[in-house]
């Protein structure tokens, strides 16, 4: 992945150049620039990957940059920001945009490390799913897998059509992401009416169809990794259309798109059970380590907030407070089951300081180790 750090103190960039091995991360350093004007130009004759940027600069700050760098379409580079100030305010627009990280100065190694792994990850990532729909769009250019399901027309006509509805399959696929059942009827409506306005044919109509259904595909990917195209072929032609083809018709149509934002939120909810099935796993294997939630929603590319949500709901605490039952849980059995010394016990699950362990104890366990030891000997 190609870099470019921008930051307004030279010393700044030079350093970022310095705190990592950027070439045994995949990366190199494309460039340096001091601001956001700067990076622009830059971005308007180099291809970049990766944006490393100062929040706070002259002339155009690091949010403009970024803002200007999605809306113009300068670049489809990731974006890594940094600020001297621990404001929200910054890390929530900045994420709104599609930032990967947010970083507070100092930079830290390990997290810009953490950072730019997380980009290269989620590149990766892009890339393997773009391939996969290439796969597919082929597939669909011999008249196999998704158009076999949409109608049949002949190769010369399909080549002639375009989409003539595709901000009307857009909105669709957005309400259908949403699981937005009203929407997904208003748009499904439309877009028949359109058809029927416009004196559109069949054909023309599974064509646009066949539009939808490729993003349809790549929404499926994008809520569960183990989510394979197999079973979303399955499921397109499974459902309720008769002879399991869709035809062009509106209440099949409707049916199906509602049936399919179903789909989608049981695959978001799946991905999201395996991902606190994940964290769980990592609490139980680390609880002695300074672990986090933040660390965990880096780990598995999740917004912590959301991941937050997600485990209090499930497991009727916080992260913090099911991490320290784990803890406890874990002092309790060697209180009972060895002859440690209390204090090696407290550093054993994770508690540096002694005292610290024992109002935790006090707080989950109702007394207080030494007496929890003997009672249970």
């Amino acid at each position: 992945m190609r870099v470019l750090l921008v930051d307004d103190e030279p010393f700044i960039t030079q350093g970022l150049k310095l705190l990592l091995d950027w070439k045994a991360e995949g990366c190199e350093i494309a460039g340096c620039v001091q601001n956001g004007l700067e990076a622009i130009a830059f971005l308007k004759k180099e291809k970049v990957d990766l944006i490393v940027t100062d929040i706070r600069m002259p002339r155009c700050d690091g949010l403009e940059l970024l803002e200007r760098t999605k809306n113009e379409g300068l670049s489809d580079a990731y974006f890594i920001m940094m600020s001297g100030f621990d404001e929200f305010g910054y890390a929530q627009k900045a994420l709104r945009f599609g930032c990967v990280d947010y970083i507070v100065k100092p930079v830290d190694k390990d997290e810009l490390l953490a950072a730019v792994r997380k980009a290269c990850q989620m590149d990766a990532k892009v890339k393997e799913e773009e391939e996969r729909i290439s796969e597919l769009e082929h597939a669909a250019q011999d008249q196999h897998s998704i158009t076999s399901l949409v109608g049949t027309y002949d190769s010369d006509s399909g080549q002639g059509m375009t989409i003539v509805c595709k901000e009307n399959m857009d909105r669709i696929a957005a309400a259908v992401e949403e699981n937005d059942k009203n929407e997904i009827t208003k748009q499904v409506k439309a877009f028949f009416n359109e058809t029927k306005g416009k004196g559109i044919s069949k054909e023309s109509i599974d064509f646009n169809i066949a539009y939808l259904l490729f993003q349809l595909i790549h929404i499926a990917t994008e809520q569960d990794d183990e989510v394979n195209q197999e079973e979303i072929m399955k499921f397109i032609g499974d459902s309720s259309f008769e002879e399991g083809r869709i035809e062009g018709n509106s209440e099949y149509f409707l049916s199906f798109c509602l049936e399919y934002a179903e789909y989608i939120a049981q695959l978001r909810g799946r991905a999201a059970q395996g991902v606190l099935r994940d964290v769980e796993k990592e609490i139980h294997a680390r609880y002695a380590e300074n672990i986090s939630l933040r660390e965990m929603s880096r780990k598995f590319f999740i917004n912590s907030a959301y991941l937050g949500q997600i485990f209090k709901k499930k497991y009727g605490k916080s992260f913090k407070d099911y991490l320290t039952d784990v803890r406890i849980h874990e002092a309790a059995k060697m209180l009972s089951g060895t002859d440690k010394k209390i204090i090696l016990i407290a550093e054993e699950v994770g508690y540096k300081d002694s005292d610290y362990f024992v109002q935790k104890f006090i707080d989950r366990m109702g007394c207080t180790p030494s007496k929890y030891r003997r009672d249970n000997s």
